[in-house]
């Protein structure tokens, strides 16, 4: 069995099989349709439907499903003639497809539909807060977001509503704050429910490694969380940090800065991605190609997309074609 190893959906003669990242084919393509492996399990199409297999090809579970949703903490949303359940790291139904609508699970409990209603139920199924708000998020730092009345607050685990509903929008909590809008703009609260960062801004990202990118003037930079403005607002757009950097644009062009706001990869490229195994994927006159950590051109820009690097290999689009490269730029697979 291949547990352990990355295998990669490919399409040859109509059907999608897998290889691996040599390019031997070690699924042979048999499916209508195949998914990338969430830890051991993939989804793929059989005739209509979906199902699930292992990383030999093995068919997990007799029963099909006419959809499949997101897949979080072992569990993944699926679809029986309307009705969502869910399914388990084995391919099969765990928790029986009763419900109208369904998230996916986060610390231990997911929201349902039944009806009109949410409620949130954990993992062997059982209500663990009853079907009661028109609309519910998923918990995030032991709160989650709920619509209550046509205003939205938090509840803690037990369904204790520990901020009242009191906001038209609301953002799930990390690092301890969540973005709340008070008239028309945003600011963020604590855990208490006590506003710690004004409501100033037009527009906010969550916090992400101590820094949110917010909105002023139609400008985006950086605050703390006092509130104090670390990086200026000066960029068109900007995303959350990730290891220490984080992507930002200027006008049509995109690249990263750090911590500090120095420019750690210059904003000129039409697009980018995210360093994976010291390559990056960077998109220069509608092509994507791949520089080193020098920012210097190992792979050139040809492709239509391009991914960043795992386990050696990246999935790129030429063509309008999927292929898959490896980091001197060869196609380990192009045949479809």
């Amino acid at each position: 069995m291949n547990v352990g190893k990355k295998l990669y959906p490919v399409k040859l003669n109509g059907k999608y099989g897998y290889i691996d990242n040599t390019g031997s084919i070690v699924i042979e393509p048999k499916f209508e349709y195949a998914e990338e492996f969430i830890d051991n399990i993939a989804v793929i199409g059989i005739g209509d439907n979906f199902g699930f297999i292992d990383k030999s090809g093995n068919i997990l579970s007799t029963q099909e499903f006419n959809d499949v949703f997101e897949s979080r903490e072992g569990y993944t949303v699926v679809d029986v003639n309307g009705k969502k359940g869910y399914v388990d790291e084995t391919g099969k139904l765990a928790i029986e497809a009763i419900y109208d609508d369904a998230n996916g699970f986060d610390e231990g409990l997911a929201a349902v539909q039944v009806g009109y209603k949410w409620g949130y139920i954990d993992k062997t199924g059982k209500f663990k807060i009853e079907p009661q708000y028109l609309g519910a998020y998923n918990f995030s730092e032991g709160l989650a977001l709920v619509q209550d009345g046509g205003k939205l607050g938090y509840i803690d685990k037990e369904g204790n509503m520990v901020i009242e509903p009191q906001y038209d929008s609301a953002y799930g909590f990390c690092e301890g704050m969540a973005a709340v809008e008070i008239k028309d703009n945003f600011g963020y609260i604590n855990t208490k429910g006590e506003l710690i960062i004004p409501a100033k801004y037009s527009m906010v990202n969550d916090f992400s490694e101590g820094l949110a990118s917010v909105e002023q003037n139609n400008k985006f930079g950086f605050i703390n969380v006092k509130g104090e403005m670390v990086i200026p607002a000066k960029y068109d757009w900007a995303d959350n940090f990730y290891d220490g950097i984080v992507t930002v644009a200027i006008g049509n062009k995109y690249g990263f800065i750090d911590k500090a706001g120095n420019e750690v990869v210059p904003i000129k490229y039409d697009n980018i991605d995210f360093f994976g195994e010291g390559l990056l994927a960077v998109e220069v006159n509608e092509k994507w190609g791949y520089v080193d950590e020098d920012l210097k051109f190992v792979i050139e820009p040809i492709f239509d997309e391009a991914s960043k690097f795992d386990n050696g290999i990246a999935k790129v689009v030429f063509d309008n074609r999927i292929r898959y490269i490896n980091k001197s730029g060869e196609y380990i697979w192009k045949v479809e």
